[in-house]
């Protein structure tokens, strides 16, 4: 059984690779004779620590011709290097796994653009209804153009099986996606994290190490736009929490999912603090070493969703920070509001407060989603043998679906 997982498994931000990792894991359990492969619809073959980001360019794009500029280059990416690699990779699949993360959303055209181009290769060799949407991430904020793209990439996907990560993406993916049929509730595959590492060296950190995930303003402003001065602000609460911090005895480590805006951040606030009490750690190079970083500290606290998803992972108390509605849904997801903060700009003293308390509140539920993440993969497995190939058609197939958590 030949099965690819497409997503962004080689993404900078290293939390996609985190994903990936943990989704070849739980396929390779329960399906050991697999060949299992990525394909990251971004083009990329590998994780390379020198990726330079496009953003910048982009967003010196005026703000109307941004989609139009995005769409012309993956369209003009995928009919000179893409469509025949990826027809190659998938022609003898037999199962296409999307997921998972925060796929469907649409900055700039981003990634509808590209799912609608996955999606024609995989209609143009045979391959619809041999894939499954898994544990997804869906963004409320979508264009007309964007919604339009997803609708006829999964119509031409024709997928056996539709799993979301949180029930507000799943709500999100039936309003916007105009999907008719069951969407199941499967947690983050990064919620594995454990076991899909438990074999890379242990760390056994101090019991009073921070680990504060740095990210760049820019990055994670989209809710707060109309905040004064976002940027200092929150870069003045990175500084007074790692200074407070360490005055009541924390070690402070800065660390980032490794984004390059967000290594970039980090490195000018670490230099701008000078303090050799901040351990500044060097950018991962790969999501084992990612989810080392984070296994280092005692506790986290994060405004990427995936320093919080691994920190669950591994029993180390988390707070996540908001900026997009995916880290206040997990945190609801696992039963731990009371640990995500809602303001935009936190307050330090409550911060440090709240991590207080934190180590004490650990939470029951990891087995109970660890279970649904199973049930749901094996499902995916079963409808992908048991699927008419010759029909096509859309079916939700499988014996082991968690039904009281379907939408």
């Amino acid at each position: 059984m030949k099965i690819v997982i497409c997503a962004v498994p080689y993404s900078p931000n290293l939390g996609d690779g985190v994903i990936y990792e943990n989704i070849r894991q739980l396929l390779t359990e329960l399906a050991p004779a697999a060949q299992i492969s990525a394909l990251d619809i971004a083009g990329r073959d590998g994780y390379d620590a020198s990726t330079v980001s496009r953003k910048p360019l982009i967003n010196r794009v005026p703000g109307r011709l941004r989609p139009s500029v995005v769409c012309t280059y993956f369209c003009l990416q995928y009919w000179w290097r893409w469509r025949h690699k990826w027809a190659e990779q998938l022609a003898d699949a037999d199962l296409v796994v999307i997921g998972g993360g925060q796929l469907f959303m649409d900055i700039h055209l981003n990634f509808p653009i590209k799912l609608f181009l996955l999606s024609r290769t995989i209609r143009a060799i045979g391959k619809s209804g041999k894939v499954a949407i898994f544990s997804v991430g869906v963004s409320k904020r979508m264009s007309n153009i964007g919604a339009n793209l997803f609708q006829r990439a999964v119509k031409n996907m024709a997928p056996v099986r539709i799993s979301a990560r949180d029930m507000l993406s799943a709500q999100h993916m039936k309003k916007y996606l105009a999907i008719h049929g069951d969407v199941c509730i499967t947690p983050d595959p990064a919620i594995y994290s454990q076991r899909t590492f438990a074999q890379h060296p242990q760390h056994a950190p101090g019991g009073n190490v921070l680990g504060i995930c740095i990210s760049c303003p820019l990055e994670v402003n989209h809710g707060v736009k109309n905040e004064p001065a976002y940027e200092l602000k929150i870069s003045e609460f990175f500084e007074n929490l790692a200074l407070q911090a360490i005055a009541v005895g924390y070690v402070v480590k800065f660390f980032t999912n490794g984004a390059p805006e967000d290594e970039a951040f980090k490195d000018a606030l670490a230099a701008g603090l000078n303090s050799r009490q901040i351990v500044n750690v060097p950018r991962a190079n790969a999501p084992a070493q990612l989810v080392a970083n984070i296994r280092a500290c005692d506790y986290i606290i994060a405004h990427r969703l995936h320093a919080s998803i691994v920190a669950y992972a591994l029993d180390i108390p988390a707070i996540g920070l908001n900026w997009d509605a995916k880290v206040k849904s997990f945190f609801e997801l696992i039963g731990r509001s009371r640990f995500f903060i809602p303001s935009p700009i936190p307050d330090v003293e409550k911060t440090l407060d709240l991590l207080s308390h934190a180590r004490a509140s650990c939470g029951t539920e990891k087995a109970r989603l660890t279970l649904r993440l199973k049930k749901e993969v094996s499902a995916l497995l079963d409808a992908s043998v048991h699927q008419d190939s010759a029909a096509g058609a859309r079916r939700w197939i499988g014996s082991k679906v968690d039904y009281e958590n379907i939408v």
